[in-house]
């Protein structure tokens, strides 16, 4: 697939020279700022800067979306999903967040305890957070970061940031940077909050 990238340094010129992804009539990422998209889920609020998916179930505890909107997990470009991890009294709970992020490759994320992983930041939630960063070639080329946020209450998920290969770096970041900086938590037991666990009933 071939990638035409006319970018600017800011949203308002991403949005004035839209980057051309494939054949003319593959999608095509546009203007961020008009295809912005908001989500509440799992007690967290975000918003895209390009247009999404409807949420989809990940594995067991998690939900995804993914671009393009038309796309499935495993088809995507690119994706953000939050995982729910087990309490701190459950079994699983007392694990090192290296050991949970080992738990997390094995059953849900793909590769293994040994795939190569450096360590990554992003401000989310208000506070810079370290997370890991690994790159999985199989069964095609993914870059993905995994870091662990912790809410009111003492519940905690993963949240989960892939772009396919051939993504370009810049057009990654401003996707990521977009997504982790528009992050919020819902108040707890408020409608939205109450609301944000119900996006099974409203697909």
């Amino acid at each position: 697939m071939r990638l035409l990238l006319i970018l600017g340094c800011s949203l308002t010129l991403l949005g004035a020279f839209p980057l051309l992804m494939g054949q003319a009539s593959e999608p095509t990422i546009e203007a961020v700022a008009p295809g912005s998209q908001r989500y509440q889920l799992l007690g967290l609020s975000f918003e895209t800067p390009l247009p999404f998916s409807p949420p989809t179930a990940f594995g067991e505890n998690g939900v995804t979306v993914v671009y393009p909107a038309n796309a499935v997990p495993g088809e995507h470009e690119l994706m953000v999903s939050l995982i729910g991890l087990p309490k701190i009294d459950d079994v699983l709970g007392g694990l090192s967040d290296q050991e949970l992020r080992n738990w997390l490759r094995f059953t849900q994320l793909g590769g293994s305890p040994t795939t190569p992983s450096a360590p990554v930041e992003r401000r989310i939630l208000g506070r810079r957070l370290r997370g890991e960063v690994r790159y999985l070639p199989v069964p095609r080329p993914i870059h993905q970061e995994v870091y662990f946020i912790q809410l009111q209450g003492g519940r905690r998920l993963a949240l989960l940031l892939e772009a396919e290969d051939q993504v370009p770096l810049p057009v990654m970041e401003e996707v990521f940077n977009h997504v982790t900086a528009s992050l919020q938590e819902l108040p707890p037991r408020s409608p939205a909050w109450k609301r944000s666990f119900q996006w099974r009933n409203n697909r």
